[in-house]
């Protein structure tokens, strides 16, 4: 029986791995699922390598800026993209295989710092330029919190760990590995908030059809758990430098 089984998924898997799922990534450091020079480390890099070992179907990642990603896919340079489907590029075009994994947006605290509510934020808190957050937290700011601005996730962290704010508020999961590149505990600063979650589909062109069969195989009976294989991920390609001052 098992001998049968493996070779129709054998026969099953013929057409796709000719074919290579080709993935786009922000150009944009976005740790820890997908990072390096050449976006060849993170989370969602360990799962399409397992994806590729089980199935035979080449894969790679491919940096895009966000903005150039839907002209990339029509150009034929990648064909499946990680994203929540109301932010996917192309979304008519796109067949979405998951979840593969929830997104969290979290409220992290100074220590001493417990708000049961959005109600209860006062004081400082850091946030990253240009980031879309939720509307409760929009309507927070302006009334009892001073916002302070950051260009990317390292640098809003430095100023949330040097005290330039009492909150900061960023994905779970980036927090918690940034600070174990800096050897800090994250739990001292964690909070139950949770600012905003959905959850992340990897999407593919709607004309690859075998691809969309091997990954819904692969994906469904698959739960991606993020926060064990933290500390199993390598370091950033550029050093991570968000200290505690002396």
């Amino acid at each position: 029986m098992r001998i049968g089984l493996l070779i129709i998924a054998a026969f099953w898997f013929v057409p796709a791995s000719s074919q290579t799922l080709q993935i786009m990534g922000s150009h944009e450091t976005f740790l820890p699922f997908y990072y390096g020079n050449n976006l060849n480390k993170g989370v969602l890099v360990e799962v399409i390598n397992e994806f590729t070992k089980e199935t035979g179907i080449p894969s790679d990642f491919y940096p895009a800026a966000r903005k150039r990603q839907a002209q990339d896919l029509e150009e034929g340079r990648a064909n499946a993209v990680f994203a929540n489907p109301l932010w996917m590029p192309l979304p008519d075009r796109m067949h979405a295989v998951g979840p593969v994994l929830t997104w969290r947006d979290r409220v992290f605290a100074q220590p001493g710092k417990n708000p049961d509510s959005f109600d209860d934020l006062e004081g400082g808190i850091c946030l990253r330029r240009w980031f879309v957050y939720s509307d409760q937290l929009k309507r927070r700011i302006g009334t009892d919190l001073v916002r302070h601005d950051a260009y990317n996730a390292q640098q809003m962290l430095r100023m949330f760990l040097r005290k330039r704010c009492d909150y900061v508020v960023m994905n779970e999961m980036t927090f918690r590995f940034l600070t174990l590149q800096g050897e800090i505990d994250p739990a001292q600063y964690s909070t139950e908030l949770i600012d905003a979650e959905w959850p992340v589909y990897l999407g593919i062109l709607e004309t690859e059809r075998a691809l969309i069969e091997a990954a819904e195989t692969f994906f469904a009976d698959r739960t991606v758990d993020v926060e064990a294989m933290l500390p199993k991920l390598p370091p950033p390609d550029r050093t991570v430098s968000i200290q505690l001052d002396e």
